[in-house]
């Protein structure tokens, strides 16, 4: 262990920071970065498993894979999954360059000069860049001199790690298109003229080589040259007596060989920039000592570039920096000029497709940039001593696109994916890559390897290996599958047995969940079909949601997803009238409906020709004495129609309020309180539901009175006020709300307030609260209608029926969209109740269904599936007097059927995994009993379009495991639902 650890290290170990979520630190603070992988890019090429780092003020002080951490100091742990490596150092980028300058040699020309020290960088720092070799300028044989900066905030002299990094220039096509020096004379005379521009060098390969002789010597003698500007000497001896290397571009065997030679003949430290055709040559660029930048021959965002038809015309080959490399050259790897920073990564992948080794691949964007520019002690490698530039990816660099976790620099966290906010799915849910071993997508179908990418809430891709989008997180494991769907469940219902009506908006009963809910979620049950526990004449209605939903744009599913009726009566005779007679005026209600579309569909509108009216002539000023009066008295009226309206508010007393309850007997003052309430009102009467957390913790059912008293007349303000009592039974028994309702009616939205007394637990306890919200918020809430009557027909149109809202979820039915949940056992009953749907067009569901398999070759294919007794297993004594134990659930799948679990209950939901692995143990398939709890579960209930597999466009409702599903030991180790964790 380091020394220095030793010292640090107090024996206690401080509590690591959740993972996945780094804080940002302060210089001067001491860290603990811990990863799963640790790739230092040392010369050794040191990889370290399970390891940790040490940094202080902004250095690191000790790496390791069991290293003590000083008591104090912030652990961020980014998982086993998480790769740490050194930032990425571009060996060439565009960020200062500017114009050249006038002379073909212009030393003096600063890269640090042309930054811009208060640009954000963010297309580097997303992509792990955390410095960059700037180049001054392009186009000249020597154009400045390039610098090495810091990507990070702070002080820009602090940023600046190599001011004089290289004599930047260049020998290739680039630097032959100098203009000629011109400089008017002062002053400009007849007889003088304005002068004639000065050719300048270079024009050709060779006339390069000459003006870099000249200049050479030049700086050997110590003498200025006319022909290339005062000063120029002298700024280019200060930089090479400072030891800056030659960075040139060359591109052709023949510049490279010219390059070679001057460098030789003067004992120059070369870095050759280019070199697209230099493999050839890698042996001499060896033995000269010089080192590479290889620029990849690919630029990205553009159309192909022709390479040349003729025998002699040589085409880019990416096997250069191999070949380089296997020589002994020193290769860092850029990409083609013009290319931004994020194409890094790319230019490192397609030097290894080109068989340069991983280790060497990433030491050409980290280390050896970092040492070919004099910055090695600094940056490009994770060793003691040097600045805490790291970055933090979700899988091996270079494999594919890894996506960057986070980028370090100098100890500071400079850039993370951002987290998204409330507003929407889109913007709130993270993206995320699963990647597993065995992928079981919900159908009987497993892809091994298999990953899939989460994005918005939805998967966005499902197969061997997705996308990685920049900021996603990789998670990884054993296996993955779709969330479970509990086809009949009550979970949300708190022990209320009330059937609603078939058109009853169910939204508003449901709302994000809570702890049961996410626990429930947890266990694996991800989506559950919400049953009323009974039927009705008309069809009781159900609604797919999904109980630990963060917020309601992601909690509801389908609503109407089900209607459940009831074949059965208990006089056999009327079996099944009631719901022929239902389908009759179904399949005739949506006759109707077709009619009309047919109709309008042939409707030609009558074409009226357009009408013209006149401005109404101006009226004098002086003649309106009167409007203005008029003008108050229709606000009056108006303003006392609006409060008429307002008193008759049916939902005066729903809402969100907030205020103080003070316990009876309490000297403390009030306690924060929160009521949630969603009330109707019939006259006087008031019902419906109440959730405060000091009364109880679940929602609770409440019904009493509401009078409310108004003097139209009286003066204003208005005031509306009335007494509201609400009766209910709480976590301590039965309680009492009594209090004054008042309501300034000038303020629609402020100033309605509840005060009174909470009777329950043997005491009356103060309570005053303010409306906050006059909406419920419940998922999908329809707004009301300003206008409830029905748009006019124009004349000749066809005549649009009244729709039943009885009836509509059996047309969507009919239309495949909502599923018919039908109680029926006897075998000549089911029969009897598919043919009646049959007739309908409707696939039924059949509940109960002890006949079925009597009936299997007559009904398996018509029928959407079975919801059969909770009983798998059952065994008997065969007529050879032997025993023979059944799977109901597998002889049904064998006959054709098909089959879901379902709870029947509310947080015993939770066992569905347990009573699909009890049926596995009972000689039911796995197979099969996973898609009778997700995709087959799905399909019956027609919302497999949105959930039970894992397919692009559904809902990204997945299940992490540590092993195959439904497999003895198998465990739920992580649960996403619509996108997001659940934790």
């Amino acid at each position: 262990m380091h020394p220095l650890l030793l010292t640090l290290a107090a024996g206690a170990l401080a509590a690591p920071a959740p993972a996945g979520a780094p804080a940002l630190a302060v210089a001067g603070d001491t860290l603990v970065i811990r990863a799963g992988t640790i790739l230092t890019v040392d010369a050794a090429g040191t990889t370290l498993e399970n390891g940790a780092m040490l940094v202080s003020d902004g250095r690191i002080v000790a790496i390791g894979a069991d290293l003590v951490v000083p008591v104090g100091a912030q652990v961020i742990d980014y998982g086993p999954d998480a790769v740490l490596v050194p930032g990425f150092v571009a060996a060439s980028s565009d960020l200062a360059q500017g114009s050249p300058a006038p002379r073909t040699a212009a030393p003096d020309l600063s890269a640090v000069d042309g930054f811009d020290f208060y640009a954000t960088n963010v297309d580097g720092l997303a992509a792990g860049v955390t410095s960059a070799y700037i180049n001054p300028a392009r186009g000249r044989l020597i154009a400045g001199h390039g610098a090495v900066v810091s990507l990070g905030a702070g002080e820009p002299q602090a940023r600046v790690l190599n001011a004089d990094a290289a004599i930047h220039g260049a020998i290739s096509e680039e630097a032959r298109s100098t203009p000629g020096y011109w400089m008017p004379p002062i002053p400009a005379t007849v007889d003088v003229g304005l002068g004639v521009p000065e050719e300048q060098l270079p024009r050709t390969t060779m006339g390069a080589v000459l003006a870099l002789r000249e200049l050479l010597d030049g700086v050997a003698a110590g003498e200025e040259l006319a022909a290339y500007g005062p000063k120029t000497i002298a700024d280019l001896k200060g930089l090479m007596d400072a030891g800056a290397p030659w960075r040139m571009t060359a591109i052709t065997e023949s510049e490279i060989r010219a390059l070679l030679a001057v460098a030789r003949e003067r004992g120059l430290r070369l870095v050759i920039h280019g070199a697209q055709y230099s493999g050839d040559l890698a042996e001499e660029i060896a033995e000269a000592g010089a080192s590479v930048v290889y620029e990849v021959p690919f630029r990205g965002n553009r159309g192909a570039s022709d390479r040349g038809k003729g025998d002699d015309d040589r085409w880019p080959e990416l096997d250069v920096p191999a070949r380089l490399a296997a020589a002994g050259v020193p290769v860092a790897i850029s990409p083609a000029s013009g290319s931004p920073l994020r194409d890094l990564h790319f230019a490192a992948a397609l030097a290894l497709s080109g068989g340069l080794g991983k280790d060497l691949a990433l030491a050409g964007v980290t280390r050896i940039p970092a040492e070919i520019y004099g910055v090695g002690d600094q940056i490009g490698s994770l060793e003691v001593g040097k600045r805490a530039d790291f970055v933090v990816l979700n899988g091996q660099p270079l494999g594919g696109s890894p996506g960057v976790r986070a980028t370090w620099i100098g100890g500071e966290l400079a850039w993370k994916p951002k987290s998204g906010s409330s507003s929407g799915s889109a913007a709130r849910s993270s993206t995320t890559v699963v990647s597993v071993d065995e992928l079981y997508l919900g159908d009987g179908e497993v892809i091994s390897p298999g990953e899939l990418l989460i994005r918005g809430g939805k998967i966005v891709e499902v197969g061997r290996r997705v996308a990685r989008p920049g900021g996603a997180t990789v998670v990884r494991g054993a296996a993955a599958m779709p969330g479970i769907v509990d086809a009949l469940g009550h979970l949300g219902l708190d022990g209320s047995r009330r059937m609603p009506a078939t058109d009853f908006d169910l939204t508003q009963i449901v709302e994000p969940g809570d702890s049961v809910d996410r626990r429930v979620a947890r266990a694996g049950v991800t989506t559950v079909v919400l049953d009323f526990q009974g039927s009705n004449g008309s069809g009781a209605p159900m609604l797919a949601y999904r109980p630990a939903a963060e917020d309601f744009d992601s909690l509801i599913v389908e609503t109407p997803a089900a209607l459940r009726l009831s074949w059965t009566e208990s006089n056999r005779a009327d079996s099944g009238s009631n719901v022929r007679k239902l389908l009759e005026k179904a399949v005739e209600y949506r006759n109707d409906w077709l009619k009309y579309a047919a109709e309008l569909a042939e409707y030609e509108p009558e074409v009226v020709p357009p009408t013209f009216t006149l401005p109404e002539p101006e009226v004098d000023a002086d003649d309106d004495g009167g409007d203005e009066d008029k003008k108050d008295d229709e606000d009056k009226k108006e303003k006392k129609k609006k409060r008429k309206d307002k008193a008759l508010d049916p939902d005066a007393t729903t809402g969100i309020w907030l205020g103080g309850l003070t316990p009876a007997g309490s000297e403390e003052g009030a306690e924060p309180v929160r009521l949630r309430m969603q009330l109707r009102l019939d006259g006087e009467s008031v019902s419906g539901f109440l959730r405060c957390a000091a009364l109880s913790s679940q929602l609770v059912e409440v019904s009493g009175n509401f009078a409310t008293s108004s003097e139209e007349d009286e003066p204003e303000p208005h005031e509306l006020e009335g007494t509201l009592t609400l009766h209910g039974k709480g976590a301590d028994g039965p309680f009492t709300l009594t209090a004054k309702y008042s309501d300034i009616l000038e303020e629609p939205e402020e100033d309605v307030t509840l005060e009174g007394t909470v009777a329950y637990g043997g005491a009356d306890h103060a309570i005053a609260v303010t409306r906050q919200s006059r909406e419920y918020p419940v998922a999908k809430r329809p707004e009301p209608s300003e206008d409830p009557k029905s748009p006019e027909t124009p004349k000749g149109a066809p005549k649009e029926p009244r729709v039943d809202t009885k009836l509509e979820p059996l047309r969507r039915a009919i239309e495949g969209r909502v599923a018919v949940l039908i109680e029926v056992d006897r075998a000549d009953e089911i029969i009897a109740c598919v043919d009646a749907c049959a007739a309908a067009g409707i696939r039924p569901v059949l509940i109960g269904a002890s006949d079925a398999l009597l009936v299997a070759d007559k009904v398996a294919s018509r029928v959407a599936g079975l919801l059969v007794s909770t009983t798998v297993t059952s065994g008997a004594t065969t007529e050879d007097d032997g025993y023979r134990v059944s799977n109901r659930m597998a002889d049904l799948q064998a006959a054709g059927y098909r089959v879901a679990f379902y709870s029947n209950a509310e947080e015993g939901a939770a066992d569905l995994p347990l009573m699909a692995a009890y049926a596995v143990a009972g000689g039911m398939s796995p197979t099969g009993a996973l898609r009778a709890l997700t995709s087959d579960s799905a399909a019956m209930m027609a919302i497999d379009d949105q959930v039970g597999l894992l397919a692009a466009g559904r809902s990204a409702d997945v299940l992490l495991l540590d092993g195959p599903p439904l497999e003895a030991g198998t465990r739920v180790l992580r649960v996403w639902v619509a996108g997001e964790e659940v934790r």
